[in-house]
Order: structure tokens, then C-alpha cells, then sequence
């Protein structure tokens, strides 16, 4: 399928994956934005998984590289991370297809409004960063559990799965929350090439509305991941708190 470079649906995808890109260099939860918009644009279904993935790839690496250079990615715990997201990745799509995501849905109605509470009650978290506090084997074990279990997720389900990835490095490793962002920016990026390779050569991919809305995302990405690396959590937490109530009317959405 192919679509014209200028066009109301390429517009409208492009801009999507402009906001999406600041977003998720911020927070992560750019999906919330890209996939209604694509739905909106009348994209078929089948091609919008791959061309979602495919457009959104490149700029999650440009957001990654911009915190790098900052000295904003905890290195060690990322790569700790990265193998273990993958694996998770793996087995999360292979549970998919024998357990009904409709189980899944169920649990995250009650997940996530939780986490809302939790975000509203520690208002401090990702304020500093103390990772160094801990341990090397402690960083080791937790760095491997967020990976497993939310790469799990992501290949599961997915929606949320960078705002989660976020939370847990600022929860559990004690990185404040620009940090939390790099790792997290980091890790998705190097663990993504797998699936945009898969959705590259399946057909999977409007190739002219790809390469027209990764454009969009990677000046979206930048200009995102220098918002907040300058502004730090006066700018996250409340991106945060935006996209958990995105997520929250998704899951009641897709549940109705």
C-alpha cells in the first residue's frame, strides 16, 4: 500500500508522530498519540503496528544519542537492561498467543490507577539521583527484572510500556528522572531494531507515510528529549501524570 507525501492522512500522521516523538523523549506513551491518529486517518490495521514502529525507531535513537551527550543514561544499568528486555520481548509475544489479552486489560484497569496514586503520593520520586547508593549487585538484579518484566509487557501489550519503563528505573534504582528517561530512550531504541527488522521486511509498512512521519518524530524527539534534560521534572512529572490518564482511558476504551 502506498499513500501520497501530500495529503490530509499524511498530515495529519506526520503531525501525530511530531507530538509523539516529544512525548515519548520525555516520558514515553507516544503510541497513545500515533495509533488513534492513524486509526483517524484511515490507515488499514494490518499496516499500522510496522509503520508505527518503523516511523517511531529513529527518533527514539536521536532522543537517546541528545541524552547520552548529556551524560543523561545510567550505562551500566541500561545494558544490564537491554538483554533482558529483549528476552522479555520474546516471551511476552509468544504468551500473547496463547493467553487472551483480555486478561491483561483487566489487570491494567486496576494497575493504573494505582500507579496514578503512586505518583501523586510520592511527589519527590526522580527528584535525585542515588543510584550510586546501591549496591553493584542490587543494580544488577533490578536492571535485570525491569527489563524482563517490561520487556514482557511490551511484547505482550505494549501501550505505556516507556512511561513503565520510566517509573521502574526511577522507583527501583533510585535514578532521578531525566536519567530514568536516557535509560529508558536507550533501551527501547537498541531493543526495537529486532522488531522494526521483523516489520521491515514483512510488507507491514506504508514505506512513503514512514519515512515522511519519522522526519516529524525525529525533530520531535529532539526537541523533547532538550526540554527535559533542561527543565528536568517540572516538565516530566506533569507529561507523566498526562500520559497515565491517556492509558487509563485507552484500557477503559478498549475493555468497553
Amino acid at each position: 500500500m502506498n499513500i501520497e507525501l501530500i495529503s490530509p492522512q499524511t498530515l495529519l500522521c506526520c503531525l501525530a508522530f511530531f507530538f509523539a516523538g516529544i512525548v515519548d523523549s520525555i516520558t514515553g506513551g507516544g503510541g497513545l498519540i500515533t495509533i488513534p491518529a492513524m486509526l483517524a486517518a484511515g490507515i488499514p490495521v494490518r499496516f499500522i503496528t510496522g509503520t508505527n514502529q518503523c516511523s517511531a525507531w529513529i527518533g527514539s535513537g536521536v532522543a537517546a544519542f541528545k541524552y547520552m551527550r548529556s551524560g543523561n543514561i545510567h550505562l551500566k544499568s541500561a545494558l544490564i537492561t537491554l538483554p533482558f528486555a529483549v528476552a522479555g520481548s520474546y516471551l511476552g509475544a509468544r504468551l500473547n498467543l496463547i493467553v487472551p489479552v483480555q486478561y491483561l486489560k483487566i489487570f491494567m484497569l486496576v494497575t493504573v490507577p494505582v500507579i496514578a496514586i503512586f505518583l501523586f503520593a510520592n511527589k519527590n520520586l526522580g527528584e535525585g539521583d542515588h543510584i550510586d547508593e546501591k549496591s553493584g549487585a542490587s543494580i544488577a538484579f533490578r536492571s535485570a527484572a525491569i527489563g524482563l518484566l517490561l520487556g514482557g509487557y511490551q511484547g505482550f501489550y505494549g501501550p505505556g510500556a516507556g512511561l513503565f519503563f520510566m517509573l521502574a528505573y526511577a522507583a527501583f534504582l533510585k535514578l532521578n528522572l531525566v536519567k530514568a528517561t536516557g535509560n529508558t530512550r536507550f533501551v527501547i531504541a537498541v531493543a526495537s531494531i529486532i522488531s522494526v527488522s521483523t516489520y521491515a521486511s514483512s510488507g507491514a509498512v506504508i514505506w512513503s507515510l514512514a519515512i515522511a512521519s519519522t522526519v516529524f518524530n525525529i525533530a520531535g524527539s529532539y526537541l523533547g528529549a532538550a526540554l527535559a534534560i533542561k527543565k528536568g521534572a517540572e516538565i516530566i512529572r506533569p507529561i507523566m501524570i498526562c500520559v497515565v490518564a491517556l492509558l487509563l482511558v485507552k484500557l477503559v476504551f478498549d475493555f468497553l
